[in-house]
């Protein structure tokens, strides 16, 4: 299975870490970890993961939506840090172009109201938040929670 990490703008401290987090969580319970991200985002994330420990690939994220839409490329699982509107608007286009299953990481100052949004915008996603900015221990403890992640893949068949 193919797991997507989907990163915008990293102006808030805590998303870098908990996605090579979350990849290794992935990685260990057998997925294909991605990162597609603004240039900001994925430099930051190749430069903490030089040896592709927890990601084995990177892509800029407008070409991951470009060929998505070409029908190209897809994943089974998708993860999308959000903390402004711009990554809800993210995640909307690649639940709607793609077969994964949505998951909002929503995080920063206005994470509560945040997390709502996405919740009234996106059918059919699962919603982890905590009011994170330079601590991602909160938003740690809700995704430990999860277990064993390929149970969130919805059925394709």
């Amino acid at each position: 299975m193919k797991a997507l990490l989907l990163l915008g703008c990293p102006e808030v401290p805590v998303q870098t870490g908990l996605a090579l987090y979350i990849g290794n969580t992935l990685k260990a319970q057998g997925f294909e970890v991605i990162c597609a991200g603004t240039p900001s985002a994925v430099n930051l994330m190749r430069v903490a993961d030089p040896k592709k420990a927890y990601i084995e690939s990177y892509m800029n994220i407008d070409k991951c939506i470009d060929q998505m839409a070409e029908g190209t490329f897809d994943v089974d699982l998708t993860f999308g840090f959000i903390h402004k509107d711009s990554g809800l608007q993210y995640l909307a286009t690649i639940a709607a172009l793609s077969r994964s299953t949505p998951v909002a990481v929503v995080f920063g100052r206005e994470a509560e109201p945040l997390s709502k949004e996405v919740g009234e915008s996106l059918d059919g996603v699962h919603v982890i938040w905590a009011k994170a900015v330079h601590n991602p221990l909160p938003l740690k403890k809700k995704l430990d929670k999860i277990g064993e992640w390929a149970t969130l893949v919805r059925d394709q068949g």
